[in-house]
């Protein structure tokens, strides 16, 4: 496959990606109404099924409208009231009605981001090499067996999952059909802190998850994948690379993101940090500096790792020795190891969230330790892990396409 196809593959799914992600953040403010007659004023039915914003705009609030009298509650729940009659019942807040594309968007980056390192690297073999040079040829093997193979270690890995999950649902007294039910329909039930669905907490968190590690994750690997290529022959920018991996190591994400908390806002009063409602942008900043500069250095000295010496055989040009095989070989290595550098950022991410208040999984994640609710955490824990098992699946499947040692 050419080099231009891939990286047009790439921008086109790293667009929608980010176009997805970005639409999974809109939100809008709504109210649920249920009408009745009776003594006691019952919410709307399934109101906690809504996805609530919660994390940016507070929890829903509720409104009891008799003939009598209006009463303003904070906490929607049932409410009695002091004689039979007439009455309606609101639920107001803001959702985010499209909080559902926020996985899709992750793993639309995810790919368009294995396919463009693929394509970067092709399109500078190419210009050095020529097309015919950057060419691989089939050595044998099945790409329908090749997918069974990878698949079935996926569905493994999940039920290993689902069972640490049904022995946290049984030590907390569930029954076990409500369990399997509950996992299979991703329905864990409410909040006992927020009071909403667990499904839509975790769906609204992953939205501003997605835009921040979508950006970061795809500024990350291609940068790294330009500094490598120009590194391979210049000594200048490798040593750069080399060093730059201490920030990595010695000013890990979490730790950077303090410094830029205490530089760019309490000192200069550059960028602000907290929950954005209104303007993105601004703060989205920090967290992202915080992210993919330190990663960089990381990443691309992965990739430098198996380059570092490069042999000196005779009756090849140095240039096909250093473009066709060093690092054809150390990409094949890259590649496949491109899920775990997004799941690695994705953990980083978690602790920077909750560092800058960021409304993600990380900060959902906090507030669950803080107030004992262990559904949250839960829910953050599968969503975690079918990011991770369904990116090793994507990236397992796409490189079994673009590899040519991998026919039908």
């Amino acid at each position: 496959m050419k080099s231009s196809t891939l990286i047009y593959t790439s921008i086109l799914l790293l667009s929608l990606g980010l176009i997805l992600a970005y639409s999974s953040l809109d939100s809008e403010k709504i109210q649920v109404i249920n009408y009745n007659y009776s003594n006691i004023a019952f919410p709307p039915v399934n109101w906690q099924e809504y996805y609530w914003s919660v994390l940016v705009y507070g929890k829903p609030n509720a409104t009891i409208i008799t003939p009598n009298q209006t009463i303003f509650v904070n906490n929607v729940s049932v409410f009695p009231l002091n004689e039979t009659t007439k009455y309606v019942y609101i639920v107001s807040g803001y959702v985010q009605p499209y909080a559902y594309l926020s996985p899709i968007a992750l793993f639309l980056v995810l790919t368009g981001t294995f396919v463009g390192f693929k394509g970067t690297i092709l399109y500078f073999q190419s210009r050095v090499l020529g097309e015919e040079l950057t060419k691989g040829y089939a050595v044998g093997g099945s790409l329908y067996r090749y997918f069974l193979k990878r698949f079935s270690s996926f569905l493994f890995s999940a039920f290993l999952i689902i069972l640490v999950v049904i022995l946290l649902e049984t030590l907390h007294g569930r029954p076990l059909d409500k369990t399997l039910l509950g996992i299979f329909t991703f329905n864990l039930g409410n909040s006992s802190f927020f009071g909403i669905s667990i499904t839509s907490l975790v769906f609204t968190s992953l939205s501003y998850t997605s835009i921040l590690l979508g950006i970061s994750f795809a500024l990350t690997v291609y940068l790294s994948a330009f500094l490598v290529i120009y590194g391979i022959k210049n000594k200048i920018i490798r040593c750069i690379i080399d060093k730059w991996k201490y920030i990595g190591t010695a000013l890990a994400s979490w730790v950077f993101a303090i410094i830029l908390i205490y530089l760019l806002h309490f000192f200069l009063h550059v960028f602000p940090y907290g929950t954005p409602k209104d303007d993105l942008l601004p703060y989205l900043v920090m967290p992202l500096i915080s992210l993919f500069f330190p990663y960089i250095g990381i990443f691309s000295n992965r990739f430098l790792l198996n380059a570092k010496s490069v042999p000196n055989y005779k009756g090849l040009k140095q240039d096909i020795l250093i473009y066709r095989h060093v690092i054809g070989n150390v990409t094949v290595v890259v590649l496949s190891s491109i899920s775990s550098a997004l799941i690695e950022m994705l953990l980083a991410e978690m602790l920077v969230e909750g560092i800058f208040l960021w409304p993600g999984l990380g900060e959902l994640l906090k507030i669950a330790i803080f107030h004992g609710d262990y559904k949250i955490a839960e829910g953050v824990m599968i969503i975690y892990s079918t990011i991770a098992l369904t990116s090793n699946l994507i990236t397992d499947i796409v490189y079994g396409i673009l590899d040519p040692r991998v026919t039908r």
